[in-house]
């Protein structure tokens, strides 16, 4: 159920994930500046199984952090948008967790985040799996 009249809809989601993409990428960069010195110096091996899971695990810290302390990551701020718990609380982690690895499978299938157009309270499948909602936060 949710607590809120104004569920995001799929422009406004879609639209603070180009925000968030942007910071992601920076991050994933400055990620793997910080490998070189482990590297000596040279390219890293994006075959290796421990490297893959490293740059799996930078958009898990900066999401689940933003989700858990306020519940509004830069882009979904810019957006007037708020994830927050079914009950109206904060998002805890393992929710954090189940969100991250459905939105992967959502974003990489489509399907999932598509689901919003189609969903009565305009949820999505990672919205769903993680008993979680996205809503519009009103302006001051």
């Amino acid at each position: 159920m949710s607590f809120s009249p104004y569920p995001a809809g799929l422009v406004r989601r879609l639209a603070a994930a180009v925000y968030d993409l942007f910071l992601l990428v920076g991050l994933w960069l400055l990620s793997g500046l910080l490998l070189l010195p482990f590297h000596h110096g040279q390219a890293v091996d994006g075959q290796s199984p421990w490297v893959r899971l490293y740059f799996l695990f930078i958009p898990y810290l900066f999401f689940s952090w933003f989700w858990m302390h306020g519940g509004q990551t830069l882009g979904m701020k810019a957006w007037r948008m708020q994830l927050r718990a079914l009950d109206g609380g904060p998002v805890q982690w393992y929710q954090a967790v189940i969100r991250y690895i459905a939105a992967w499978v959502s974003w990489l299938s489509i399907v999932g985040v598509l689901w919003c157009v189609v969903d009565g309270q305009r949820r999505s499948l990672h919205d769903i799996l993680s008993r979680t909602e996205v809503v519009v936060v009103p302006r001051d």
